[in-house]
């Protein structure tokens, strides 16, 4: 999948939005799964942001694979994303995907 971006603060599979995972796990309620707190935290992150190239391409990251137990995301296909675009990021208690539209 193409166009993820991540903006989670502390993950150990975050460098600088990209999402270094290779399968991101999505719950039925929207919350990533594969979130890894670094050992050293917020600090840590920002220092893996300052070192990673700035320009990375989103639309090239195809190494991602998204599965999402979300079932009434409008974009869940079998329980895979397929969304062209999706966004994870930090919540109030929990980092979530943000693209989630659930079906009417």
């Amino acid at each position: 999948m193409s166009g993820l971006k991540c903006t989670t603060r502390n993950c150990e599979h975050n460098c600088n939005c990209h999402c270094n995972a290779g399968v991101i796990f999505i719950g039925k309620n929207g919350a990533c799964k594969t979130k890894q707190k670094r050992e050293y935290g917020v600090l840590e992150q920002e220092k893996t942001n300052i070192e990673a190239a700035k320009d990375f391409d989103f639309n090239e990251n195809d190494q991602v694979c998204i599965q999402c137990d979300s079932t009434k995301c409008c974009y869940n296909y079998n329980n895979a994303c397929c969304s062209q675009i999706v966004n994870v990021a930090d919540g109030i208690m929990r980092t979530k995907c943000y693209t989630k539209r659930v079906e009417k």
